[in-house]
Formats: structure tokens, sequence, C-alpha cells
């Protein structure tokens, strides 16, 4: 799928474009559309909404290595390394200063690299996870894992993560380096797209990796459950209360786009997840042909998508474990991401056109598109982690009604 102003990275199959519209496709930022920005314009503040559960929000990054395995996406050889962005129930935030959504180094090349902002031009938000604050560990809290789209970063869907969090829930956003637009690691180094390692593989091959990379995370964080020891790889030490506070015997995960197509195949090799979302992810590999037996929620965006919907109809009778399947009207692929409300505040200051935001962000109302999510994803982790009963999966709901249940 292109429309003008998009050029693809590399010919994909039609299946994939028609499935995904991977961030790849999205709009090339241009010199001459940044230059066209007034010089000195004011800088325009980006911001998220608060979640609304009765936690407090800590969060913290994670440097892992796995010495065992090869990094195949990496430009010289080396082992596989990650970052990793956990958010979780803290007991007080105060002395805990508000993190950043990415890091300058990340945003300054998302900008340059995705958007075609002039430096200065957009200030991005603070979110509301405190730096290394006090986790709460009066009780173990289910570990939700995030896989973020191809190009896509662990930050990209913070306001679900943070509203999880607020919930009692620990997640554990993975960026898939070299598959990720940039990482920062510790000492300023930073890591971009490597994008053709990443697509001279099959579309299954890709998806494999990701849930390798998934599984590392989720040994690293059973293992500092059970010993208090820091998995990082520079021994930093973990925030008061956090290894007391995983429960990392319970486990869900949920990803947007291609991180859909990676929670799908993690639930079908990994029998420690316990139940998993897709939003607007095709489906590859494994669970393609031997179907899944634990809960899987799929949700979609409005936007037509023949070869997703027809990935999603072969592999609906295959999933003998509780299943629902919802659309979220009005959208777009990108408003499974902070973009459905960062985006449209920061288009004075993007090379995207007012057509291109149509496009990928669909014309609905965008934070109530937000909120509609956070609703329905904490009641699917509730019903299925928690065991705590819902009304949301049985038909339309008077307070989301641009969420229809489609089966």
């Amino acid at each position: 799928m292109t429309t003008r102003h998009h050029r693809p990275e590399r010919t994909l199959t039609a299946a994939l474009l028609a499935a995904t519209a991977l961030l790849t496709t999205l709009p090339t930022a241009t010199a001459a559309a940044a230059a066209s920005v007034p010089a000195g314009a004011m800088s325009i503040q980006l911001a998220l909404p608060p979640p609304t559960g009765p936690h407090p929000v800590g969060t913290t990054t994670l440097h892992l290595t796995d010495p065992t395995r090869p990094d195949l996406w990496a430009p010289t050889p080396r082992p596989r390394e990650l970052k990793t962005q956990l958010w979780y129930p803290a007991t007080t935030t105060a002395g805990h200063p508000a993190a950043p959504w990415a890091t300058p180094t990340e945003t300054a090349h998302l900008e340059s690299d995705y958007l075609g902002a002039p430096a200065g031009r957009l200030t991005w938000p603070l979110t509301h996870g405190h730096q290394d604050a006090p986790a709460d560990h009066t009780t173990r809290h289910p570990v939700v894992l995030y896989s973020p789209g191809s190009r896509g970063d662990r930050g990209f869907d913070t306001a679900l993560a943070e509203e999880l969090a607020s919930r009692g829930y620990i997640v554990a956003a993975i960026d898939h380096t070299f598959d990720s637009g940039e990482v920062e690691f510790p000492g300023g180094r930073l890591e971009v797209r490597n994008t053709a390692a990443v697509h001279a593989m099959t579309d299954a091959g890709i998806v494999a990796y990701r849930a390798a990379d998934t599984r590392l995370v989720l040994d690293r964080l059973t293992a500092l459950a059970a010993t208090g020891t820091s998995p990082d790889a520079g021994h930093r030490p973990p925030p008061p209360g956090l290894a007391a506070a995983l429960d990392p015997a319970t486990v869900g995960m949920f990803g947007h786009s291609m991180g859909g197509a990676t929670t799908l195949q993690t639930l079908h090799d990994d029998p420690r997840v316990q139940a998993g979302a897709s939003l607007d992810g095709p489906v590859f590999g494994a669970p393609a042909t031997d179907g899944l037996t634990r809960p899987v929620l799929l949700m979609s965006s409005a936007w037509d998508s023949p070869a997703r919907d027809a990935m999603w109809d072969t592999l609906w009778p295959e999933l003998t474990g509780w299943r629902r399947q919802l659309n979220l009207t009005g959208s777009g692929h990108l408003s499974y991401t902070d973009f459905e409300l960062l985006l449209p505040r920061a288009r004075p200051a993007i090379a995207w056109t007012a057509a291109d935001l149509d496009h990928f962000l669909g014309t609905g109302d965008g934070p109530h598109a937000i909120t509609a999510q956070r609703a329905y994803l904490a009641a699917f982790f509730d019903l299925q982690l928690r065991h705590r009963p819902t009304v949301l999966f049985d038909g339309p709901s008077p307070r989301y009604p641009e969420i229809v249940l489609q089966r």
C-alpha cells in the first residue's frame, strides 16, 4: 500500500503490505518538506493523557545481552542485545522525576528519519512514569509483554503501558534492536534500523526472531523475581521492591502490527504466556498453521485490509481457546499507537500532509479511541490473567461506541 508521499523501503509481499501497513511505508521525510517550516517557529508541546488506575506509575530500563545468541541483524558480529522498559505500580513517586517519552537522542533521530521535523520544533512529552520509583510489592503483579511494530520503538504504546501499570500490571516494552527505528544504549550509543538485514528474512523468520527476544526478556524477569539480582548488562540495580513485585507465573502479551504477529508467535512458542492481544497485526509462521489454544484478542483498525482479514479468517477456526475480534471504527493503522494523540498536534512541524494523517490515523475521535483501547485491553487481561468478569466482550458498549464486536 502506497500513496503519494509514501516510499516503501523494500518490495514487500502484497499480503504484508495490505495486512499491516508497516511503518516502513510511512511518508518519507524530505528536505523540502522540512525546510518549509518557518525558521524560528515556536516549539510544539506534545502530551499524553494520564493513566486512570489507582496506582502511581514507576518506570525503569534494562540493558540485556544474550551471549549464547548471535545477533543476526547487527551490522557487525556481536551477541544479541536488547533494551526493555518496565512500567510498574509504584508505592510513591516523591523524589523521582517523570521519565521522558524517549531519550533526546532517540527523538532527534525519529524527527529527522521518520517525521521530517526540524530540530527543536517538537517538545516531546514527559510520561506519567517516574524514574526508578520504588515498586509496590505488597502483592505480586502480573507481567504483560509489549512488542511494537516494524520500525516501531518500545515507547510507541506508552499510553497503553502506563494505563496497565496504573491498574496493577508490570509491562515490559521491548525494543527489537535493528528492527526498532532507534535504540540508545548506555554511553550514548545509538543503534538504528538495519532494514536490509531485517528484510533478508522471511516474515515468519522475523516474527520467530522477535519471539526469541521476548523469551529473553521473560527469562531475565523470571530470574530477577527469583533471585533479586539485576539482569542489567551494566549491573545497574533495579528499583526498590521490583523483584518482589513481579509475578512471572502470570504473563500476558500484546503488540501492534508486526508486534501483533510476534505476540501470536510467542503464544505458540512459550507456554508461560497465557493470553495475547494483536492490535491490527498479521499472522505469520506457526500460528497460521498450528492454531492457538490460549485466549486471543484481535483488534483491527478501520483501514480496509483484505489480506489482514483473510489471515484472520484463516486463523479464526484454529483458535480453540477464548477468542474475540473487535474493530475500532474511524481509525487507521497507527491509531493503535501514541501517534494517534501526538501527530495531530505535531502536524505544523512534520512533513506529513493532512491526507497522510487521515490515512494512518483515521478521522475518528483520537483521545476517545485511546480511552477505548485502554478499557478493552485492561478488561482482556483482567479477565484472562486475574479472572475478573467483564461485560465488555458480550456486546456493544454505550461508553465505547467506536468499538464493534465482530465475532
